[in-house]
């Protein structure tokens, strides 16, 4: 199975307003799970076709005995309406377009188109909600000499007024699609892109039996890898000893920067706070004594001035003796 999807006629990218200026909205997609397929009529008239593309192992030419297709009905809660009822009808048509592209609730307008009157297979239900569809006829016309045709099929509804139901299966990721395929010769045909050369087919035996399928749409599967344990990081021995293993030059310890102080942070408080009331009561004490309290600016005196100040101290001494 290569790929599959659906269309809904009420998702028309044809319908406009009134105006022909604003495109209509998308409607809310129906009740269908995620990946499946389905088909619904209303009044008689088509409302929903799903596609199917299949990746066969045999090519134009081959010889086919038989081809079945089986479908799986949905479990999901209203997903299926009137599906078992009476007079209900699912026809497989071959596909006309030679490329189409899978959707889930696509737009009606890029639905593929097919061709029921070159081959038709009815589908008929089990009691236990699986469809089978002899698709022999179809398969003979794909790999006819010579053929064009697409792999694919479009299932629709084939009922009269006032019918109304609507029938969903599982998809290929919930692996809802089987089919066998009995054929001999024709050249094989190289897969699709997205196909693995694993795709579960058989050759050899003349028979292809997938069983429930497989989606190769180029999804990522579930498995594909898990996430890692939580990482811890290595202790500084650690740390070292993997530098050292891998090459790397371990850091060299910063240099500790010293602190340089200022010789006033070794000074108390108080003997801070006494310095300028000192040199305060030294100015007032010099003010009071006036030029006898000036400091002396010049150290010792040599010459004439010292002749001057032995002559002024006599003379201030002969006055004290008067």
């Amino acid at each position: 199975m290569y790929q599959a999807g659906w269309w809904w006629k009420s998702n028309d990218e044809n319908e406009i307003d009134k105006s022909g200026l604003i495109a209509r909205p998308e409607p809310t997609p129906p009740n269908v799970p995620a990946g499946a397929m389905t088909v619904a009529a209303v009044n008689g008239a088509e409302e929903m076709v799903a596609a199917i593309e299949f990746a066969l192992e045999y090519g134009p030419g081959a010889d086919v005995t038989s081809f079945d297709v089986m479908l799986r009905e949905s479990s999901a809660p209203n997903s299926n309406v009137n599906s078992d009822g009476e007079g209900v009808k699912v026809v497989a048509c071959p596909v006309a377009d030679a490329f189409w592209a899978k959707a889930e609730g696509g737009k009606w307008s890029s639905r593929p188109a097919y061709d029921c009157e070159r081959a038709t297979a009815a589908g008929e239900r089990g009691e236990d909600g699986i469809w089978h569809f002899d698709l022999t006829s179809i398969a003979r016309l794909w790999l006819a000499e010579d053929s064009q045709l697409p792999t694919s099929i479009v299932l629709v509804e084939q009922v009269e007024a006032p019918m109304s139901f609507q029938v969903t299966w599982d998809g290929p990721s919930d692996k809802g699609i089987g089919m066998k395929l009995v054929a001999t010769g024709g050249a094989t045909p190289p897969p699709p892109a997205a196909i693995p050369a694993d795709s579960g087919t058989t050759g050899g035996s003349g028979a292809v039996d997938t069983g429930a399928g497989t989606d190769f749409s180029g999804e990522v599967p579930a498995d594909a890898g898990t996430m890692p344990d939580d990482a811890t990081a290595p202790t500084a021995p650690e740390a070292r000893d993997v530098a050292r293993s891998s090459g790397l030059r371990s850091p060299t310890a910063a240099t500790p920067v010293t602190h340089v102080g200022s010789m006033l942070e070794d000074i108390p408080g108080g003997v801070l706070f006494l310095i300028p009331v000192g040199l305060g009561f030294a100015y007032a004490v010099m003010f009071a004594l006036g030029p006898n309290g000036e400091p002396a600016l010049s150290g010792a005196r040599h010459g004439v001035g010292r002749a001057l100040d032995r002559f002024r101290a006599n003379k201030t001494f002969s006055k004290e003796a008067q």
